[in-house]
């Protein structure tokens, strides 16, 4: 996982609001004989992390059982934000779908050479769609998987400057959120640049509620889309990978998890 130094002190302190704090509830110790690559929860409580980028690991939150999954491929790019749906890339660019009990639930979704569509970020849409970003076509794709073509594209991202990265893409109720390094940029499902949101440097990012959080040197932070304001939440400075759903924040530091949970004030 990459490293970045937060971008705009400036915004930073401009839009700052401190006092939304969590009470750590639990911790779980995770079975992994090496490295943790990825980390991520479902709107059920289940844990999933990669184990040596080659192995999907599930932690039942009622049971703590554990399930794995392994095709034999790199895995990574691990999504659980869809409720009853896992995504994760697998191998070269291809898009592996699970349920929420780690069984594929249709054939991976490939990118062959030949159609000149490379997307290096996806959100799947449904049985038939996934958005996808290219960064050497420099745009937005709708992409029919079951035909391996194009439906509709964005045009080419004049507000992507030359040395900007997008790093992540969110798809949710017909809009396609696709963040970089400084800016956020909002289209529509006809893939129309809606608005564009200044943004910074993150590791990690989550979208709950209308709201993005995520993670910059060990800190946790909540951005609102609707008053664009940002948060600093109250928890402990640094860890290896944090996830968050509508009711927990999950914290991962050295195989164990910590379990959050959301306190209100009077």
């Amino acid at each position: 996982m990459m490293k970045f130094i937060i971008f705009g002190i400036g915004f930073l302190l401009s839009n700052l609001l401190l006092g939304q704090s969590w009470k750590k509830i639990d911790s779980i110790q995770l079975e992994a004989r090496d490295s943790i690559t990825d980390f991520s929860v479902d709107d059920f409580h289940n844990m999933y992390y990669i184990r040596n980028f080659s192995e999907l690991n599930k932690i039942d939150f009622q049971t703590r059982r554990r399930k794995t999954f392994s095709n034999q491929q790199i895995l990574e790019n691990l999504n659980t934000q869809n409720i009853l749906q896992v995504t994760l890339k697998s191998g070269f660019f291809n898009l592996l779908v699970l349920d929420n009990q780690l069984n594929p639930i249709q054939d991976l979704i490939q990118f062959p050479i030949e159609t000149n569509f490379s997307p290096t970020l996806t959100a799947l849409v449904d049985n038939n769609y996934v958005w996808g970003y290219d960064p050497v076509m420099q745009r937005l794709v709708l992409w029919n998987y079951r035909e391996k073509k194009a439906i509709r594209q964005s045009v080419i991202l004049s507000e992507k400057t030359g040395d900007e990265f997008f790093s992540e893409m969110v798809y949710h109720q017909n809009k396609i959120y696709l963040i970089g390094y400084t800016k956020c940029l909002v289209f529509d499902e006809y893939a129309n640049l809606v608005s564009v949101i200044p943004f910074q440097k993150f590791d990690q990012l989550y979208f709950v509620n209308q709201k993005f959080y995520y993670s910059a040197e060990g800190k946790i932070w909540k951005f609102d889309l609707q008053t664009k304001t940002t948060q600093l939440l109250d928890t402990p400075n640094g860890f290896d990978y944090f996830a968050i759903n509508n009711r927990y924040l999950f914290v991962l530091t050295n195989k164990v998890v910590y379990l959050y949970e959301f306190q209100k004030h009077d």
